[in-house]
């Protein structure tokens, strides 16, 4: 991955249209390194989440192109690779996982970020009637030592409309994302055995996605 790290670090450098076609050849390289490594890893994730089904890393990957029409920074590539794993791929907005490598900047997420308001919603429920369940799991030793949490920075100032003042877990209901985070040094990602460590801290999280989207499945009582 480091032939990936360098690529990357010479693109935040130079951030224009004219070196980027002149080095298309190296962002091709870097691409398909990228790609192989996300398949080692959908293949290491698959057999302790089968929802991924037969999902392919071109599936998972966004482009590096940026969209600057709204945009006050005008330069016209992303200088990161990302990587959104989930069933469908990455315009699904199931919970799954993430993978973002940029130099000095790569982590590992999982979960649901900024859900459609009915998903959101079904999660929220689900806390609610089922609370020990949802408590069991992101209390579990492994998340609370192992990962981050984020999403505390926009969490609402008050409960959800419709939803309990007085329940008793009231600040869970805050959250708009559930997400927990894993950050790696440059080092780290370089290690030849990095794909291996990646599925493993996807692993941990796997109770978690696989909650949010039990949650998130409701269809009502028939």
């Amino acid at each position: 991955m480091e032939t990936v790290l360098i690529f990357l670090r010479n693109l935040a450098q130079h951030n224009n249209r004219d070196w980027f076609h002149s080095h298309k050849k190296e962002y091709q390289a870097a691409l398909d390194l990228v790609r192989s490594f996300i398949g080692k890893v959908l293949s290491g994730m698959m057999q302790f989440d089968p929802s991924l089904g037969n999902l392919e890393a071109k599936d998972t990957l966004f482009r590096i192109y940026k969209d600057i029409r709204f945009s006050k920074d005008k330069t016209p590539y992303k200088t990161h690779f990302g990587s959104w794993m989930t069933r469908g791929g990455r315009k699904f907005t199931d919970a799954g996982y993430y993978f973002h490598l940029e130099p000095g900047n790569s982590f590992m997420a999982a979960g649901v970020h900024a859900p459609p308001a009915e998903q959101l919603k079904l999660i929220r429920q689900e806390i609610v009637y089922h609370p020990e369940a949802y408590l069991e799991v992101i209390n579990n030793p492994v998340i609370r030592k192992g990962y981050t949490r984020s999403g505390k920075e926009d969490m609402l100032k008050k409960g959800p409309a419709g939803f309990p003042k007085d329940f008793k877990y009231l600040e869970e209901l805050k959250y708009k994302h559930y997400v927990f985070s894993k950050a790696y040094s440059d080092q780290e990602v370089a290690q030849k055995d990095f794909a291996g460590t990646l599925v493993k801290d996807f692993q941990g999280l796997f109770p978690l996605v696989t909650y949010l989207n039990h949650a998130m499945s409701f269809t009502g009582n028939e």
